[in-house]
């Protein structure tokens, strides 16, 4: 059994949240691979180094977005990160050092009309600003 079939098992055992109609995982994993220039063997077989490259592979992968319906279809998911875990005045993990949280990863629920959209923009200024001071010396 070979790498891909490696990581099908394991998303499929992960339980990842891609939509079939939207993203078919064999195909992503297939993608990823391509492009990843990692040995085709199984993932208990490959070195620390190139277990690092799956994890790199598989995070800094770009997804970009191609399109909207617009707000006329727009929706709200539910879940998320905790608020508890969340600093607020920066949108920082309390468990995690320099990740922070924007939008509808973090759970939180406003009533229909807009409300949602001012949640990910204010979150999404105040999480970035927050990074953006992270970094400057």
């Amino acid at each position: 059994m070979g790498r891909e079939a490696s990581l099908r098992r394991r998303f499929r055992r992960a339980a990842l949240f891609l939509p079939e109609q939207v993203i078919d995982p064999d195909r992503l994993i297939r993608l990823i691979l391509a492009t990843s220039g990692l040995p085709d063997v199984p993932l208990h077989r490959l070195t620390r180094e190139a277990r690092r490259g799956v994890v790199s592979a598989l995070t800094e992968f770009p997804v970009p977005a191609t399109g909207t319906e617009g707000y006329r279809t727009a929706e709200v998911t539910g879940g998320g990160v905790s608020l508890e875990e969340v600093d607020p005045g920066s949108g920082e993990s309390r468990l995690v050092p320099g990740l922070y949280f924007a939008g509808e990863i973090l759970d939180a629920f406003g009533p229909i009309g807009g409300f949602n959209f001012q949640w990910a923009w204010a979150t999404g200024r105040t999480a970035g600003e927050a990074a953006a001071r992270r970094l400057t010396p």
